[in-house]
């Protein structure tokens, strides 16, 4: 500008109009881009998400030979990221044309009024015009990065909108020590939404589960079952009604202390990337003998008197020429069926991914064994296991938690589960239709209970256990 001014003052006249008609482009670009940029940064996430679940779920896709359904999948949500990303350039080349036009004039305009007046020697002519090419440059540069500098921020928009996330209340009285002591449940007229939009999920539901009690939740798919676990936690807020345990409304005492006094073994398993230490006891609160007595307790490993594993410690060696020696292949098979849970220093990857699904849901079951709490739910806990597995693991449930005093609020994946509770919940379209012991209940007539016995296919079976 100022070699410009050395020319003629005129010129800060024509930096002037070029600086108008700049920021009017700059601005309507930004209208548009910023916008454009949201929709890209939107559909940028879905690529790697599908990324990310491919790559997890790796063995299962190429079992089922689904490789190509996949492949197609995450090639339409790279296009509907090309369809932003191309969008977004577009608008770069318009306002970019436009910028360069400008730019173009602005120089004519200069050089003609070089030209045109008098009294200026080339050198000075030259000299004022290398200047003016660079103010036009130096206004496009700042006024585009100033338009990244705004795009980029959309970054922080997305972190601020989650930072403002309504949050789950905090407050509430303290729970007494010892609470719960007994472990006694009453739910009372309990009606619980997803959302305040929506209808409600469960509708007035009632009952009663005594200390000590082991009481079974069947029902149909949307029968509310899962809901029940997620209300007695409070995920979901009672509209209605409460929840007492051992007389304490849970709605009235803080969110921490009711989530570390109960404990839950949800039907998808939640396990930490470390150890299995770590997994089983993640304040270091228990000795080596608690943690290997509850992997023994859920047949991970081999107790004193019980040689049976779930996982088999070493593979059987194979005989070579009636030597008895081992032969190379057979080490390695031995090595790659070591018991991961003989060593409490054993790594467990993220979620648990080194393990099979049953292995990850039976060493939940070993932590909450080792918490020992009064008020236990197991949402579908065995339901990754074969039957001869989760036969072995309800014989564990039985002796150890009927032994520690601990109330049971079981939701079945089978019936053969629960058939022998104390009682058995029975939920249809958010009530409780039938409550009682299941000999009771399977005599009612056209009862729900009776006939989910009759449509199991091992009714034989369950009549056994819940009359013998």
């Amino acid at each position: 500008m100022v070699a410009g001014i050395l020319v003629s003052p005129l010129v800060i006249v024509l930096a002037a109009i070029l600086l108008i008609f700049c920021l009017k482009l700059a601005f309507t670009y930004l209208a548009g881009a910023r916008e454009i940029k949201r929709l890209e940064s939107t559909a940028k996430s879905p690529v790697f998400e599908q990324f990310g679940s491919s790559l997890a779920g790796l063995i299962t896709i190429r079992a089922f030979s689904k490789s190509d359904t996949f492949i197609d999948i995450i090639y339409d949500k790279i296009n509907d990221h090309a369809q932003a990303w191309w969008v977004m350039w577009l608008f770069n080349r318009w306002l970019g044309i436009r910028m360069n036009l400008i730019a173009a004039v602005f120089s004519t305009l200069t050089a003609a009024l070089v030209v045109f007046l008098p009294g200026i020697s080339a050198p000075l002519a030259g000299f004022a015009l290398s200047f003016a090419l660079q103010c036009n440059s130096a206004i496009a540069f700042a006024l585009r990065h100033y338009a990244n500098i705004e795009l980029n921020m959309n970054a922080a928009e997305r972190v601020i909108e989650y930072s403002n996330i309504e949050l789950e209340s905090q407050g509430g009285a303290d729970a007494p020590a010892a609470w719960p002591t007994e472990g006694r449940l009453e739910v009372s007229d309990l009606v619980v939404g997803y959302a305040p939009d929506l209808p409600p999920i469960l509708k007035g539901l009632s009952f009663t589960v005594e200390k000590n009690q082991r009481v079974g939740v069947v029902g149909r798919t949307g029968a509310g079952k899962s809901s029940l676990t997620l209300a007695l936690f409070r995920f979901l807020e009672a509209r209605e009604g409460q929840i007492l345990i051992d007389g304490l409304d849970v709605s009235k005492i803080k969110l921490h202390d009711l989530r570390s006094r109960l404990a839950i073994i949800p039907q998808d398993p939640v396990l930490f990337s470390g150890t299995v230490r770590s997994n089983l006891d993640p304040f270091d609160e228990y000795g080596d003998s608690e943690l290997y007595d509850a992997l023994a307790r859920v047949h991970l490993i081999a107790s004193s008197d019980d040689d049976a594993t779930l996982t088999s410690q070493v593979a059987s060696p194979r005989q070579s020429g009636g030597t008895g020696s081992t032969t190379p292949d057979t080490a390695t098979v031995q090595q790659a069926n070591t018991n991961v849970f003989t060593s409490l220093s054993a790594p467990i990857s993220e979620g648990g991914l080194n393990l099979s699904q049953g292995q990850r849901q039976l060493l939940c079951l070993a932590r909450a064994i080792v918490a020992r709490p009064k008020l236990m739910v197991l949402d579908e806990a065995t339901s990754a296991v074969d039957m001869e597995t989760d036969a072995l693991i309800q014989q564990s449930i039985r002796a150890e938690f009927g032994r520690n005093a601990t109330t049971l609020l079981v939701i079945a994946h089978r019936l053969s589960t629960i058939a022998d509770f104390d009682r058995i919940l029975v939920m249809d379209a958010g009530k409780a239709v039938e409550f009682g012991p299941p000999s009771e209940l399977m005599q009612i007539d056209n009862g729900v209970f009776k006939n989910l016995v009759d449509n199991s296919g091992e009714k034989a079976v369950l009549e056994k256990m819940m009359f013998e």
